[in-house]
């Protein structure tokens, strides 16, 4: 019985397939993310669903305990409807196969064990990058409009985003900002958060319709002044006179090569 771990927000190819019966568990939407509290974000970020903590957490959530009889449950049938030739295999994801997916599958290898099951266990994204903070926090003026009501002009609200009016007005009319609502620093903290941003944008302008600079910055010299992931819609015109900034004065004058 081979049992796979991981995470479904990694582009990779996903863990191979056997010549198995296939039974798959998505804990994306099923389990909480453990915890979700500020004060221990960065602590478990760094750990693992084998780590006694987070095992005993992801284990202790409710609907967990449910998951896993289940499992036992159709994998005993699996395996006893099936031959020697054609083993059984579980996939179990979460969103970055880091705590939830890790810590349920190796409850599941344990109780198919004690069953009397071969199992091979195996995590195949436990070791990616720790997961990036994203709760609000009170010094960021884009988590201030987004969870607390801090005065702004929203334009749209999405699950996962919202576009507003920037402050100053913006450098053309129709200038918006598109932001996530978890705080993520910048385009290059998350991919996954920087493409669903970029998506709400791409959504908005093809509704408003016409012509559109879609601009995001990483870090103070790359003239990002909040950091908290957002991208400028930016909607222009022949005649709106905005130049782009980084235009080199001299290299803009020489011919198309």
């Amino acid at each position: 019985m081979f049992i796979d771990s991981f995470g479904a927000r990694w582009q990779d190819p996903p863990p191979p397939r056997y010549r198995a019966a296939v039974l798959a568990i998505n804990l994306t939407n099923q389990l909480l993310n453990p915890p979700d509290d500020p004060a221990l974000t960065d602590i478990v970020a760094r750990q693992t669903g084998q780590d006694a903590d987070v095992r005993d957490y992801v284990l202790a959530t409710p609907g967990a305990a449910r998951i896993i009889d289940d499992a036992v449950h159709e994998l005993a049938a699996l395996r006893a409807a099936t031959d020697a030739y054609h083993p059984v295999q579980l996939l179990v994801n979460c969103w970055y196969g880091r705590h939830r997916a890790p810590a349920i599958a190796d409850a599941i290898g344990r109780r198919m064990q004690e069953a009397g099951a071969t199992v091979a266990v195996t995590h195949h994204h436990i070791d990616r990058p720790p997961v990036p903070r994203k709760h609000p926090r009170p010094d960021c003026p884009f988590c201030r409009i987004i969870h607390d009501g801090a005065p702004a002009t929203i334009v749209r609200q999405w699950a996962d985003a919202l576009a507003v009016r920037p402050r100053s007005g913006g450098c053309t009319d129709g200038h918006l900002l598109v932001l996530p609502h978890g705080h993520v620093a910048d385009f290059t903290t998350d991919p996954v958060v920087s493409a669903t941003v970029q998506l709400r944008a791409a959504e908005l302008a093809q509704e408003l319709g016409g012509q559109w600079n879609y601009l995001t910055s990483c870090g103070p010299n790359a003239t990002q002044t909040v950091l908290h992931l957002h991208g400028h819609l930016v909607p222009r015109t022949a005649d709106d006179g905005l130049a782009l900034p980084w235009p080199h004065p001299t290299r803009e004058q020489e011919p198309t090569r």
